[in-house]
């Protein structure tokens, strides 16, 4: 906090770009265990270590599952402790588990380390960044988020290509250690040193906008409202409020049909006939578009009331499921790619900008904590579904047809998620003058 105090009329810039910045390399660096990642180590392990595929797959289960259990506990110390603290711990610990796995001879401690490194994929490192962003902007808080989300996308792309290369010159153990050591070099000391809380701990205000006007029956109603903390509102009171359980079920609807598909994308493209690496360039090719798609959901944000946006990314994503089911070529393919990538990174940047923009920047850490895991329920079930669909159909016809459907059916409901209104809170009532 000291240093950013210090440092916040050295920019020619808002300082809160350097707080952006800051927290996107966590989000970076939470992609070293992403599952592209991880897909890329199946088969030489399994050669080596004489693991079957579902034995390793199965720890992006056992990740997703300790997520659900910590994620509320981990919204919670980020209000209590701050972002600042979060995120550099977080980013100490996730370097430090990739690279022990390079150590991971025997399953229980491949489980253990890649397990936690997909609690700080899935919680601290897109929660903590998100909020502390929304604490530093509102009129531009989509842009803001955009960039975030941006950075991980980026992330998704630079690990992905960095795994493929180390595995292929140097084996999986210099694979993993490199993953960690990128992510100590990356993201802890920018989280350590350069994030702070909110603008006004160093003196400064969200969007940097000047102090509102009050004097006498004049003053800027909008302006106030919405820096004023008071506003915020509890997690008591978003637990009761329609709107936050739409958000938790349209969560665990999105991330369900969206990663229950891209698990078995590449299978899939196998099975109409395309080879393993054009397959794997068409799925790294929706990171690039997931990168430049960040930047352009936030931007739309601003233009656009949140829950249309969020309904546009339901529709594409029923779209893109449905088209899966004609993709027999590479060209589909990198069609199913681009819509995918869209809406990655509309779904990342969307959820983010609601949750802020409905409930407030004071219990954001812990509203979000309790939000993601109608998230996590849903991409540990959609994966599981579709398996199980396949395993009893003999094809992916049926899941993409429920999958579609699905979240169609979303792009209505999502409709309903308006800007719930705070309910009055009991006023301190003084008596003047008794009679």
């Amino acid at each position: 906090m000291l240093l950013a105090s210090r440092l916040k009329n050295v920019f020619p810039f808002y300082y809160g770009w350097v707080v952006v910045g800051a927290s996107g390399t966590a989000v970076f660096a939470r992609m070293a265990p992403n599952i592209t990642t991880l897909t890329l180590f199946i088969y030489p392990m399994s050669q080596e270590l004489g693991w079957s595929r579902t034995l390793i797959s199965g720890a992006v289960s056992a990740g997703a599952l300790a997520a659900l259990v910590l994620s509320p506990a981990i919204g919670w110390a980020i209000d209590r402790y701050g972002v600042r603290t979060v995120l550099a711990i977080s980013m100490v610990v996730l370097g430090l588990s990739m690279t022990s796995m390079a150590w991971a001879t025997v399953p229980v401690t491949f489980y253990v380390a890649f397990a936690t490194a997909r609690v700080i994929f899935h919680t601290p490192a897109p929660i903590g960044a998100s909020t502390v962003t929304s604490r530093w902007f509102i009129r531009k808080r989509g842009r803001a988020i955009g960039i975030i989300f941006l950075c991980g996308a980026v992330g998704g792309l630079v690990f992905t290509m960095q795994t493929a290369l180390m595995i292929e010159h140097f084996g999986t153990k210099a694979a993993w250690l490199s993953l960690g050591l990128v992510v100590f070099a990356v993201s802890v000391a920018p989280s350590l040193f350069l994030v702070a809380e909110r603008p006004e701990d160093i003196g400064l205000r969200p969007d940097n906008d000047p102090e509102p006007a009050i004097t006498g029956n004049e003053h800027e109603p909008q302006l106030a409202e919405k820096m004023a903390d008071d506003d915020s509102w509890t997690l008591a009171e978003t637990l009761r409020s329609k709107a936050f359980w739409i958000l938790f079920f349209m969560g665990m609807a999105m991330f369900a049909v969206n990663t229950g598909t891209n698990v078995h994308i590449g299978a899939y493209y196998r099975d109409k006939g395309l080879t393993l690496t054009l397959a794997a360039v068409a799925i790294s090719f929706s990171w690039l578009i997931s990168a430049c798609g960040s930047v352009i959901w936030g931007w739309i944000l601003e233009k656009m009331e949140a829950r249309f946006a969020y309904a546009i990314v339901f529709l594409i994503l029923g779209v893109s499921t449905l088209y899966l089911l004609t993709v027999s070529t590479v060209a589909g393919a990198f069609g199913a790619a681009a819509l995918i990538g869209c809406v990655s990174a509309g779904s990342n940047v969307i959820i983010s900008v609601m949750y802020a923009n409905y409930f407030g920047r004071n219990a954001l850490g812990r509203i979000r904590g309790i939000g993601e895991t109608g998230v996590l329920i849903g991409q540990s079930a959609g994966p599981l579904l579709a398996g199980v669909l396949f395993d009893s159909r003999g094809s992916y016809t049926l899941v993409f047809l429920l999958f579609g459907g699905l979240a169609l059916a979303c792009s209505l409901i999502v409709l309903t998620a308006r800007v719930p209104v705070r309910p009055p809170r009991a006023a301190a009532v003084s008596s003047v003058g008794a009679i």
